[in-house]
């Protein structure tokens, strides 16, 4: 049976009539779906459900061995589900993975470019309140996803494994584009690299994008690492997910990560530095992180934005954090730092850097320098509920005195000079929470 090929305008409305209802039309977070579906995705998955009972589908019924693969990878994770209030998996019957109402949340694509095969491209479950012990055995099974989006569900167990996704994506979004009119209303879209979305009488939002999908292995490009994916999106805030970050999380080269708001234990691993040229954003909020501040972190020069407050995290600052030349928001509050405030890092807010808030209320630190202390000053950090003497709204003595007669494992600050990545020259930026894609998520 031939597939059925879906208008991509079906794709914008129905995003965009979501988007318009919810008032996150102006999102990041919906800017880098629209972005990621209009690019990838040829083909929303989504087909005419029959109201009969289908035999049991065969590999010769479907297109190619990817959706046959990424049928039998969704049948046993729907089998998982344990709780399904919007009767989502209803729909996730048949052969027709690339349809216009089956499978929704699937969409799909052609990854390679060349042959045009199609396969799952990316997964949209946000909101649809979804139970599930775990993710294992489905993300990680699904090797041509881009884009994996599904906060607001309750998702059990560890963060699924990203290191074995074949494909490479390159992702960037930006919202500065010429107008460029496009009506669902009148089903009419020309979709090209940069436009602008009017929603009928609802709100107008512009967007840019450039997706480029490929395959390296190797060759002249230098050594490349097997099974290494580039600029994906892993949004999964809200859920239940526990256990510790994958120790390879480094190697799954995710731009945009969101694991906010779980029960998350154990360190940031020390391979988050090899995302120092892909991750733009990391979100680790309100989760229960512990363990000495990785140096490590401070390599993410191209973040924007580093936030893990209200973790267990303890040490001092690392020197490696003065390399952070691109972060807006950094936000390590409600933590057990300590030591002193690095005045390397409050130097970001300068000419030099982006800084344009830093938050390390709730800790232990003792002092802060000149620079830090400018910017107490000019409300860019905040210190409350610390031990710093001789500023107002700390901690206790007997409280400070308690935690520092605790024994300190963590290595001290070095005092030898960090060489830091290439750094892009930028100007500091005073954004909105919601103007960041992580950060929309908490809401979306």
């Amino acid at each position: 049976m031939p597939l059925h090929r879906t208008r991509p305008t079906f794709i914008l409305s129905t995003l965009l009539r979501l988007a318009c209802m919810d008032n996150h039309l102006k999102s990041p977070l919906f800017v880098l779906l629209l972005c990621s579906i209009v690019a990838t995705v040829a083909y929303p998955a989504r087909s005419e459900s029959s109201h009969h009972a289908q035999p049991q589908p065969q590999p010769q019924d479907f297109p190619n061995e990817q959706l046959y693969h990424a049928y039998l990878v969704i049948q046993r994770f729907k089998s998982t589900i344990t709780s399904d209030p919007k009767n989502v998996t209803a729909t996730w019957t048949g052969h027709d993975l690339c349809g216009e109402t089956t499978y929704m949340g699937f969409y799909c694509g052609s990854p390679t470019g060349e042959d045009k095969k199609l396969a799952v491209t990316g997964v949209i479950l946000n909101g649809y309140s979804l139970h599930a012990p775990t993710l294992q055995g489905f993300v990680d099974q699904l090797p041509d996803l881009a884009l994996f989006h599904a906060a607001s569900n309750n998702f059990g167990g560890d963060i699924p494994r990203l290191d074995g996704l074949e494909y490479r994506y390159k992702l960037s979004v930006s919202t500065d584009p010429p107008l460029e009119t496009q009506d669902y209303l009148g089903q009419k879209a020309t979709l090209s690299g940069k436009g602008n979305v009017q929603l009928g009488h609802c709100v107008t939002a512009n967007f840019d994008f450039s997706i480029n999908i490929g395959i390296k292995r190797g060759g002249n490009g230098g050594n490349i690492i097997p099974g290494v994916t580039d600029a994906k999106a892993l949004l999964l805030n809200n859920n239940n997910l526990s256990g510790p970050l994958p120790v390879d999380l480094g190697f799954s080269k995710v731009s945009y990560l969101a694991l906010a708001n779980n029960k998350l234990s154990g360190q940031i691993p020390p391979s988050i530095g090899h995302l120092q040229d892909s991750l733009l954003e990391v979100l680790l909020l309100n989760n229960q992180l512990s363990g000495c501040l990785p140096h490590e972190l401070g390599m993410l020069h191209k973040a924007a934005v580093i936030d893990a407050g209200m973790n267990q995290l303890t040490g001092p600052i690392p020197a490696s954090f003065s390399c952070l030349s691109s972060v807006e928001q950094l936000n390590l509050a409600e933590n057990h730092l300590y030591g002193q405030v690095p005045d390397a890092v409050c130097k970001l807010a300068g000419p030099a850097g982006r800084l344009a808030n830093l938050a390390l209320s709730g800790n232990y630190f003792t002092s802060v320098g000149p620079a830090c202390a400018t910017l107490i000053k000019d409300g860019v950090l905040d210190v409350k509920n610390n031990c710093i003497p001789g500023l107002a709204n700390q901690r206790r003595p007997a409280e400070c005195a308690a935690f520092q007669s605790q024994p300190k494992t963590c290595p001290a600050v070095s005092t030898t000079q960090v060489t830091c990545p290439a750094a892009a020259p930028g100007e500091r930026k005073v954004r909105d929470y919601s103007s960041y894609v992580t950060y929309a998520t908490l809401h979306d």
